[in-house]
């Protein structure tokens, strides 16, 4: 299975659906995470002017198929949502000195939601704090007008980029048509943003359920 989804990339490159970015085109690393796929590093891309982060897809065995395939279902709605202004732009692949995949994301030099909440909350206006939300709310329309729901939205997974957020992190996303046949109580992502009930009923059924919390 492993090989069949890595196949599927190098062909989706070859392609050119996707844009290869050669590695050596990225200088200065430093780690600013660590995820399901593996660490998330921070470059400067000399050709393009940007810094921009690369989210590693570091798969050792086959125990972890899975990851390969959330990487590649991220990957895939990136592409489809990654223009609008309030979702993180998607610029590429690259295959790094160690033989491993990285997407090429939009860098947010303002962090999470949260962390930038807990840096400037004081100095914010509402009408700053409405407007994140505002825009936040525009970002999960528009994934919702292509048969996108996130599955996993909190303020980790909201990025500030001159001071304007950027939804990211799709690996548990998934189509509304997918959800709705295939969706029960099983727990994915952050505790503090699941649906008690998925905790106290097995069989329930969670056909559309997103907690969102700007000001937490």
């Amino acid at each position: 299975m492993a090989n069949v989804q890595e196949e599927w990339l190098e062909k989706t490159i070859f392609e050119g659906y996707i844009d290869y970015i050669d590695y050596n085109k990225f200088t200065d690393p430093i780690v600013i995470g660590i995820g399901g796929f593996g660490k998330v590093f921070k470059y400067e891309w000399g050709d393009s002017g940007l810094t921009v982060a690369l989210k590693c897809l570091k798969v050792d065995t086959s125990i972890d198929e899975k990851i390969i395939k959330d990487f590649i279902n991220e990957l895939k709605l990136l592409r489809r949502v990654c223009y609008h202004p309030n979702v993180i732009s998607f610029y590429g692949l690259t295959k790094d000195s160690n033989g491993y995949y990285n997407m090429v994301l939009q860098y947010a030099d303002n962090g999470t939601l949260r962390e930038y909440l807990m840096a400037n909350f004081t100095k914010l206006q509402w009408t700053d704090k409405l407007c994140i939300a505002k825009e936040i709310a525009l970002g999960l329309l528009f994934l919702h007008d292509n048969n996108i729901i996130h599955r996993n939205l909190h303020s980790k997974n909201i990025l500030i980029h001159n001071r304007k957020p950027k939804i990211t992190d799709f690996g548990l996303s998934n189509q509304i048509i997918e959800m709705s046949i295939t969706s029960n109580s099983i727990i994915h992502g952050m505790l503090t943003y699941i649906e008690p009930k998925c905790f106290m009923d097995p069989k329930y059924k969670l056909i559309i359920s997103l907690t969102f919390i700007v000001l937490d």
